[in-house]
Parts: structure tokens; C-alpha cells; sequence
């Protein structure tokens, strides 16, 4: 019923526009001729009926020849769009060419799309494939490398679901180890997330079969998270036999010095008692290190704080506030950083705020952990620190007491060695397929993708060539389809004049701005090595290439976009590299800068080469003959 209405409304429009027609042709005929007009509505009047039934029959037999028409042109529409869902379960599928020529063109158009998808989808599937091939090989090599580690080696996720681990692993946490299991069913869980944030050192923990030496190395990009594990053996032995006689001996070394103090002052003996001193108190801090356990290790002062205050966040919800004096921020600070959080939590108690503070007194961190009201009334006794407290600041050598509603540590520090500092990663190289640097003996022979480009651009003090000047370079590296963006050139040029106002709207350029900056000769150099070997890129090249001809550059050949847009969009107006932007979806960033500017080129030129390939333009040969003949191809700057 819908197409009858479609069909009746359409020959209505029809009938209108020819009885318009007919009616316009009469008016003009009679008009200034009365007795013939007036002869024609006599007629009409008579020949009424006839004349209506003939309208009627005509009326009848064109609609009878443009229904089926019409409808026929419906149907093969509706085929068209049906056949086309054909496409979203089998993607193999093609439709027929069929109908009047605009729906089998329009068919053929999607026809190429369903090729192009499948094609696409077979790529991606063969590289899904041998991704998934490479993966299993490395896993496997992982595997193998991991099981000879004399450690215990623990791959897990975010969540603690173990992904992968060793023999040594499983010997240590016993049958509650799997894949997929939770590690935090075996291991202190808090511990784990503490020790996430040192993961260079090593925390004692009790596992399920005894005790644990653990650390916990985070994996990049937040994936999860390393864990190396090894037994916990007690000093015991020989080693221990050792200890108990270097501690004599010292002790003797030490009463000795003391004995000998006053008497061998202004004698000869005196140097060799003050190198006995230092020895002595270098044995003392060897034995001392010795008999430490590593559970304490050496924080920086400003990192401890952190650590504290993340810890008592997640312990208790509350988010201390931080204080730490400038001279205390570069203190090595010797410290159980777990059990001093956990210590320190437990004197949170039921708190809801809290303040840290830390200061230096000498070769001492001086912790003061403010709260809002003391843990006792002032009538009781001094209240104890927590046991758990205690013990890790005496296992630090350090102490700890309350003073109304502050609880103070004193805990062993140094000052930090001061190293040179780190040089940053070396920025990471782009990965590309490297059969794309392998270029044919003929250049214009080779592919579009399979050469390298420099897309580049200028910005200069006016429009003439022989009279303006280069104010600015900028260029960028396409290896194929792919734009380098670290592989950039850019610089600004003193052009050695004043630079027109209606110049400086367009680029923002002024001669404050540029009377600093190297003269052209100076960055010429640079710029002709970075153009070296590779095809030239450029909007609308031949107004840049007059101004770097003038300068001794003429490296053909080159590609220019604006005559790559006539090609694709002749019957398209605007052909501007903002248009072009906007048509393929690159970001307009930097414009009317030269770096910004060859960016936009580049990305652009990227997007080209797919519809370049489909109207048959592969080679770079055959891009620039197709250029050549275009008028707009022999305007000269």
C-alpha cells in the first residue's frame, strides 16, 4: 500500500507539472488575441467530456507503462539493502550486480567495502594466529627459564590469581599453590601490597610450611606483579660460633682503646690507637649489621613517610597529614617500614585523624604521630607502646614513647650517599615492519608503501619567493603508512629583516620572537641530511619548493596531497589541508605551523594511500604522471 501511495503521489507531481506546462503554453498563445482565445473556452466547453475522458486515458496508460517501472526500482532497492545484511553473517558473501545503473554502482561500492573488510579480517586473523604462536613459544621459554631459578618464582595478576610458577615455588607454599588460585590465601596479604611499594627489598613472612624471605617486583603497566620467595634460615652453626667471637674480641678491642686513652695521649702510640678506635667501630657496625635481621631495611625519609601514611590509610581509612622537615629529606632511615605501619596503626585505635611529622636530630628520624586526644587519661600511668610497635622499633635499634596525645620514634639514620643522577630510559623505538625499508632499484617502480617520505613545510615573511624569506622548517618521517613522530626536524630562522603584520596573523611569528634564532645557512645543513633519501611529502609543494630552490634545495621527486585531493574528490571544491583534515579525521593541531603543519601532511598522506591503490594508483611512478597531468600541476611560483 505504502509504494501505491509513493507511485500515486510522485504521478500527481507528474500530471501537475505537464498540465502546468500545457496551461503556460495556451495562456502565451492567446494572449492579445481575444477571438482566439475566446474561441478556445468555446471549444472547451463543448468538447468537455472529451477532453476529460482522453485525460483520464492517458492518465491510465502512463501509469500503467511507469508502475511496474517504479516498482521494479523499489524492489530491486529493497533487494539491494536485504542482500547487504547478507553480508553481516557471511562475509564472503557479494551481491549481484543487478538494476539500473546508480543501485548496481552502488552495490559494486559495496562489494569493494566487503572485499577490503574480509581481507582485513583474514589479516588480522593470520596475525592473531601467529601472535598467539609467538606467546606460546615465550611462555614456554619463560617457563623453562624460571624452573631453574634456585628461588621460588610467583607470576600473578592484579587480583592475586596466579598465572604461572615454579618447582621451587611449589616446594615453598606447599599444594595451595595453582594457576588461577588466590596467592593471597598463602601469603600476608597486606605484607604483599607493602612490599609492592619497595620492591627492591626482602620482608620476612610466614608461609605455610615456615618462614619466608619475600619480595614483590611490580610488573609494568599495572599487570600484575612478581613474587620471589625463599626459605627463612635462622643463623645457626659456624656462623653463629663466628659471631659470638668476633663480639669478644671487639669488646676486648674496645676496653683496650679505653684503658690505653689517657695515657697514650701526645705519644707515638697515639695514631695507632685512633686507627684501632675506627676499627673497632667499623667491626661494631659490621656485627651489628650482621645480627640485624634484614627485615630492616633503609628507607628514604621522605619515602618512609609515604609508606606510613599509605599503610595507615589502608589499615585504618585514615589518611594522616604529613610534615617533613628539609633537613630530614635526605636521612637513610633503618626501619621495619611493615611492622612500624602496623605497629602505628594499632596506636591509631579509633581515631579519625591523625598528623606525622618528621624532623632530623643528629644521625636520628625523630617521629612524632599526633592524635587528637591522648591514649589514657592524664590521672593513669604512662601507657605502653603497642607490642607490635615496640618490637619493630627496637628490632630498627631505635625508641619510642608517649607524651600526652603524641607518640614519638626515634629511629637510626644516615645521611644518603648523594650518586650522580640516573639517566632517563632511552625513549622506546617504534616497531614497523621492516620489509618496507627494502626499496626497488627503480623508484618510480616501487609502492606507495614501500617507501620512506619526509612531509615537510615552511612558513616565511610573504607570498614571493624572490623577495620573502624562510622563518621556519618543519618535517617528519613516513616509513610506508606509518608517520615517525620521533623522527621530527623543526626550527626557527632569523630572516634578518622585519616580518610583515599580515604575515605574523597567519603563523603568530614576530621578529622579537626570531631575531634570536640561527641564521637559514646554519640550519640548512640539518635540514638537507634529514631530506636526504627519501621522497618529498608537502600540501601544495611547489609554493615551498620555490623557496628552497632559491636555497640550493631541489631534491625531486615530490608528492603533493593538494594534487593527490583532484584525483581523489575531482568534483569536491575544497581542497584545503584543514578540509582534508577534517575529511579524514586527523586532528588539526599546531596549524600554520611548520611542524604542525607536516604532521597533518603526513596523516593525511597516510590516509590517501588506501583509495589511492583502489583507483589503481599503486607506484609512486604512477602518482606523479596522474599529478602531471592536472592543470593545477603546471602553476608556478
Amino acid at each position: 500500500m505504502r509504494e501505491v501511495l509513493r507511485f500515486l503521489g510522485a504521478l500527481l507531481l507528474g500530471l501537475l507539472l505537464v498540465g502546468g506546462t500545457v496551461g503556460l503554453g495556451l495562456f502565451l498563445l492567446v494572449q492579445g488575441e481575444e477571438g482566439l482565445g475566446k474561441e478556445l473556452l468555446r471549444l472547451a466547453r463543448e468538447k468537455l467530456p472529451t477532453l476529460l475522458f482522453v485525460g483520464l486515458l492517458f492518465t491510465l496508460v502512463l501509469a500503467a507503462l511507469l508502475y511496474p517501472v517504479f516498482l521494479g526500482y523499489l524492489a530491486a532497492t529493497r533487494a539491494l539493502g536485504q542482500e547487504a545484511e547478507i553480508l553481516l553473517a557471511n562475509p564472503g558473501h557479494r551481491l549481484r550486480l543487478r538494476g539500473p545503473f546508480e543501485l548496481r554502482a552502488l552495490a559494486d561500492l559495496i562489494n569493494r567495502l566487503a572485499q577490503e573488510k574480509e581481507t582485513l579480517e583474514k589479516e588480522v586473523a593470520v596475525r592473531i594466529a601467529e601472535a598467539k604462536s609467538l606467546l606460546e613459544e615465550e611462555r614456554k621459554k619463560l617457563a623453562a627459564l624460571i624452573g631453574h631459578l634456585p628461588h621460588g618464582v610467583v607470576l600473578a595478576n592484579p587480583k592475586g590469581q596466579v598465572l604461572l610458577y615454579n618447582q621451587g615455588a611449589r616446594e615453598l607454599l606447599g599444594e595451595g599453590l595453582g594457576v588461577g588460585k588466590s596467592l593471597f590465601g598463602l601469603l600476608d596479604r597486606g605484607l604483599m601490597v607493602h612490599a609492592l611499594e619497595l620492591p627492591e627489598e626482602r620482608f620476612l613472612t610466614q608461609g605455610p610450611k615456615g618462614p619466608l624471605w619475600l619480595q614483590v617486583v611490580p610488573l609494568e603497566g599495572e599487570e600484575g606483579f612478581l613474587v620471589i620467595l625463599e626459605e627463612a634460615r635462622e643463623k645457626g652453626g659456624w656462623d653463629a660460633a663466628l659471631l659470638h667471637r668476633l663480639k669478644d674480641k671487639l669488646a676486648g678491642l674496645k676496653a683496650l682503646a679505653e684503658a690505653l686513652d689517657q695515657e697514650a695521649r701526645g705519644t707515638p702510640l697515639e695514631p695507632l690507637l685512633k686507627t684501632a678506635k675506627a676499627t673497632a667501630e667499623e667491626l661494631g657496625q659490621l656485627v651489628a649489621s650482621w645480627e640485624a635481621p634484614a627485615q630492616a631495611a633503609e628507607v628514604l625519609a621522605e619515602d618512609l613517610l609515604t609508606l606510613l601514611a599509605q599503610a595507615l590509610e589502608r589499615e585504618t581509612g585514615v589518611s594522616p597529614g604529613l610534615s617533613l622537615e628539609e633537613q630530614a629529606r635526605n636521612l637513610l632511615v633503618q626501619a621495619d617500614t611493615y611492622a612500624l605501619a602496623l605497629g602505628l596503626a594499632a596506636a591509631l585505635r579509633d581515631e579519625e585523624e591523625a598528623f606525622l611529622e618528621g624532623r632530623r636530630e643528629g644521625r636520628l628520624l625523630h617521629l612524632t604521630l599526633t592524635l587528637p586526644r591522648p591514649p589514657i587519661s592524664p590521672e593513669d600511668a604512662q601507657p605502653d607502646l603497642p607490642p607490635l610497635l615496640k618490637e619493630a622499633v627496637e628490632r630498627s635499634g631505635g625508641s619510642g614513647w608517649w607524651a600526652g596525645s603524641r607518640l614519638h620514634l626515634l629511629l637510626p639514620a644516615r645521611e644518603a650517599p648523594r650518586l650522580p643522577a640516573k639517566a632517563g630510559p632511552p625513549p622506546r623505538a617504534e616497531v614497523f615492519d621492516l620489509s618496507l625499508l627494502h626499496a626497488p632499484e627503480e623508484l618510480e617502480e616501487a609502492p606507495l608503501e614501500g617507501l620512506l617520505y619526509t612531509a615537510f613545510d615552511l612558513e616565511t615573511t610573504g607570498l614571493d619567493p624572490e623577495k620573502d624569506a624562510i622563518i621556519a622548517l618543519g618535517a617528519v618521517h613516513i616509513l610506508g603508512k606509518t608517520v615517525l613522530r620521533h623522527e621530527v626536524f623543526e626550527a626557527l630562522v632569523n630572516p634578518g629583516r622585519p616580518i610583515p603584520k599580515a604575515s605574523t596573523e597567519i603563523h603568530g611569528l614576530t621578529w622579537e620572537m626570531l631575531k634570536e634564532k640561527p641564521k637559514l645557512e646554519e640550519v640548512l645543513p640539518r635540514f638537507r641530511l634529514f631530506l636526504e633519501d627519501t621522497v618529498l611529502l608537502a600540501h601544495n609543494g611547489a609554493f615551498d619548493m620555490a623557496f628552497l630552490r632559491r636555497v640550493g634545495i631541489d631534491q625531486p621527486p615530490l608528492v603533493d596531497t593538494l594534487l593527490l585531493s583532484y584525483l581523489l574528490f575531482p568534483d569536491l571544491q575544497d581542497h584545503r589541508l584543514e578540509t582534508l583534515a577534517e575529511r579524514f579525521g586527523v586532528p588539526v593541531i599546531g596549524r600554520h605551523t611548520a611542524l604542525g603543519d607536516a604532521l597533518m601532511t603526513a596523516e593525511i598522506f597516510a590516509s590517501m594511500v588506501p583509495l589511492l591503490k583502489a583507483k589503481g594508483y599503486r607506484t609512486l611512478g604512477e602518482v606523479l604522471r596522474a599529478s602531471a597531468r592536472l592543470p593545477l600541476a603546471r602553476l608556478k611560483y
